[in-house]
């Protein structure tokens, strides 16, 4: 299993994984690669390499970065052509992070065997070519809805506004672009 985002959310996948006795790999992606791999130093059973020794080597792929200008297509034709031929791709981080047209390029000229998506480029649009193909699974967003995330996520939206009623700024503002 190759890890491409071994944050919070990909050392959790790691942990996981090398329960199952998965051997597991992960890679940064750019200027937050050396803040990610010591993340990955520290769980165990998970062994840092570069992105593209990642692609060459995973038999699944899977994808826990944030978007960002570095992440956007961060999965393009060239990487989509450097993973193994059996390999399968799964992203539920964000959509942007893989170039979708590319995807279905690549699944279509079987250069990887499946993907499995719970993101999309243009939500909620879905690339058409992707919904045709067989060697794809396709989820509708719904990596974060557990019970107790949704109640956590009603909980601090709650505390936000009666932050903002008291006078005082919210818990956690969003930053205008």
């Amino acid at each position: 299993l190759g890890i491409v985002g071994p944050g919070r959310i990909g050392r959790a996948v790691a942990e996981r994984a090398a329960a199952f006795g998965m051997d597991v790999v992960a890679a940064g992606s750019g200027a937050s690669t050396e803040r990610s791999v010591r993340r990955a130093d520290d769980s165990p059973g998970t062994r840092r390499v570069s992105l593209d020794e990642l692609l060459v080597s995973s038999d699944v792929v899977s994808l826990h970065v944030p978007l960002s200008a570095e992440t956007r297509h961060l999965i393009d034709r060239r990487a989509l052509t450097r993973m193994k031929r059996t390999a399968f791709l799964i992203n539920a981080a964000r959509g942007p992070v893989v170039d979708e047209e590319a995807l279905a390029w690549a699944l279509r000229e079987r250069l990887i065997a499946g993907a499995a998506l719970d993101v999309y480029e243009r939500e909620p649009a879905v690339e058409r070519e992707l919904l045709a193909l067989e060697q794809v699974v396709l989820a509708p967003h719904l990596g974060s809805a557990t019970r107790d995330t949704r109640t956590a996520m009603a909980e601090l939206a709650a505390a936000n506004v009666a932050e903002v009623l008291s006078g005082r700024p919210p818990l956690t503002p969003i930053a205008s672009s």
